[in-house]
């Protein structure tokens, strides 16, 4: 009789033990499936980020890098026109990464995020300085002098750039952690 009870026992624990495990690794299943379709997600919103960010790439090269004139040419601010299509491209591009931003701040986390205001944020700085210079050309002061436009670009460029790159660092972060 003893040997009957232990052998019920021993059944019962072990059936308890076999659900338990099953228990576990379904809810561990569930745990790294949710893992990978939060990365694929994120993926998805830094790149739509990235993308979006794209228009201050070619305003940068027409503004700031000028490939072919001479020193004296870049060091004074390009014509109103030039201004007025850098203008309207990096409103553009404000308003697309205020809403790309938007939805980094559900994805995160948080430090993405982050960044990701930064560089919304340096852009913005970016066109209000170029507002500022074209104004100043459209009042006739002819802009600032050479080197203070010189000095403002170059500040509002590196910062523009150096957003860029720490929100660019932080998603791989985040994606090249393991899951």
């Amino acid at each position: 009789m003893a040997g009957a009870g232990v052998g019920v026992v021993g059944t019962l624990c072990t059936s308890w033990l076999a659900h338990v495990t099953a228990r576990r690794q379904t809810r561990d299943q569930g745990a790294v499936e949710h893992s990978r379709a939060l990365r694929s997600e994120r993926l998805e919103a830094y790149l739509a980020f990235m993308k979006a960010a794209e228009p201050v790439d070619g305003v940068l090269h027409r503004v700031a890098h000028h490939d072919g004139p001479g020193a004296s040419v870049r060091n004074s601010p390009p014509a109103t026109d030039v201004l007025d299509e850098a203008l309207v491209e990096l409103g553009t591009a404000v308003d697309a990464l205020y809403k790309a931003q938007a939805r980094l701040d559900l994805m995160g986390p948080k430090a993405v995020a982050v960044e990701a205001v930064n560089v919304w944020s340096e852009v913005r700085s970016l066109r209000m300085y170029l507002e500022g210079v074209r104004h100043d050309l459209l009042a006739g002061a002819g802009g600032p002098p050479a080197d203070g436009y010189r000095a403002g670009l170059r500040d509002a460029v590196d910062a523009v750039e150096v957003s860029r790159e720490r929100f660019a660092r932080r998603a791989r972060e985040v994606l090249e952690a393991p899951p």
